[in-house]
């Protein structure tokens, strides 16, 4: 179907001539600013705002307050189920609409501002589903119900899903329900409101205040560094501090912070245990992803030679690990490792044995 017959048929479905053109230029080049919708399509500048706002109101596109408005075409579920019912015009249109919905989008951008909460918890679910490697989430009980589901694959598939739910009168007697049993996915119960927070692969963040906030808004973050910043305050404030909702310590174990493998170990180490891991990180100087096993030959914080149990604010400066591969050793750093070797992503704790005694 051409684009001409396309754009009749959303006319038919009740959109002006500019509502559909800015709606089909939208679908075919992602979030865009208002003035760029106006130069790749027939709406004037003068009417651009007022046709996307009309968009908006029909629920075919969400409006996005950066710098200057911009505008993304809305998940098409309901549009499809519209068109469909209009007969077999409409349903070619469906057809061709949710193909090139699905369609990568052609830009990214740093940081969004969505005018809804649930906007942010939609966004969370696709990139759940997409994650590699890790999944960072502060949630209430109602919002992990929602993406229970996806977490859960997510996990399934090897990714590592750490959960902090906000405490609420009812949370054992739900919890027991949810079968928190697999070796990826771990819960803690935060006894202190907060946001919804989602930290994703080390490079996106999702965040929406809480039900106390005065205004409903969500943040989307597509950057390393900020969500670097969030990432330490889900760790330090929302992770560190709570225990474990079913405790597990059984090896292997999993971390997705350096830092909290080494508060974990550091004793051990000096007590003279092997420490055996894999590592699966970047490598520093070639970004190629890498996995390698050994024995930690070395771990280097402040005040190592004082205190064997560091605490988080003296791993928070500077924190490294040797590993032993039996063809070489390499040094392993953090996230944001710079003169390392390794930049580690997922420490798995594979054993843990002291000399004669057989491995933990």
């Amino acid at each position: 179907m051409d684009r001409d017959t396309l754009k009749r048929a959303l006319e038919n479905a009740d959109l002006t001539g500019y509502e559909a053109d800015a709606y089909l230029t939208l679908v075919d080049h992602g979030r865009l600013p208002a003035v760029d919708v106006a130069k790749k399509s027939s709406v004037p500048t003068s009417q651009v705002y007022e046709t996307l706002r009309s968009l908006e109101t029909k629920g075919f596109v969400e409006t996005i307050d950066q710098d200057r408005l911009h505008a993304e075409p809305s998940d098409p579920v309901d549009i499809l189920s519209h068109l469909r019912e209009r007969g077999n015009l409409f349903t070619d249109a469906a057809e061709e609409l949710e193909e090139r919905w699905e369609q990568p989008d052609l830009k990214d951008h740093r940081v969004g501002v969505v005018k809804h909460a649930e906007t942010v918890l939609e966004h969370v679910r696709t990139q759940v589903r997409e994650a590699d490697v890790a999944v960072e989430l502060a949630l209430t009980a109602d919002q992990f119900e929602s993406l229970r589901a996806d977490l859960q694959a997510a996990a399934d598939r090897d990714v590592i899903v750490h959960v902090a739910v906000y405490y609420e009168p009812d949370i054992a007697e739900r919890s027991a329900e949810w079968e928190l049993s697999g070796p990826n996915l771990e819960m803690r119960v935060v006894k202190i409101p907060g946001p919804f927070l989602a930290v994703l692969d080390r490079s996106r963040t999702y965040f929406a205040p809480n039900s106390r906030a005065e205004e409903n808004y969500g943040i989307l973050i597509h950057d390393n560094i900020l969500s670097f910043i969030n990432h330490w305050y889900f760790q330090t404030c929302l992770w560190y501090s709570w225990e474990p909702l079913s405790s597990n310590q059984q090896l292997p174990k999993t971390y997705i912070s350096l830092k909290e493998f080494i508060r974990d170990v550091s004793a051990l180490y000096h007590a003279g245990a092997s420490i055996a891991v894999t590592i699966d990180g970047l490598d520093v100087e070639t970004r190629d992803f890498r996995t390698v096993t050994g024995t930690v030959t070395n771990v280097y914080y402040p005040d190592i030679f004082t205190n064997h149990t560091p605490s988080l604010e003296r791993l928070s400066t500077y924190s490294i690990v040797w590993l032993d591969t039996g063809s070489e050793e390499l040094s392993v750093g953090g996230w944001g490792a710079v003169f390392e070797d390794l930049e580690a992503q997922k420490i798995t704790l594979e054993a843990i044995a002291f000399d004669g005694d057989a491995q933990l």
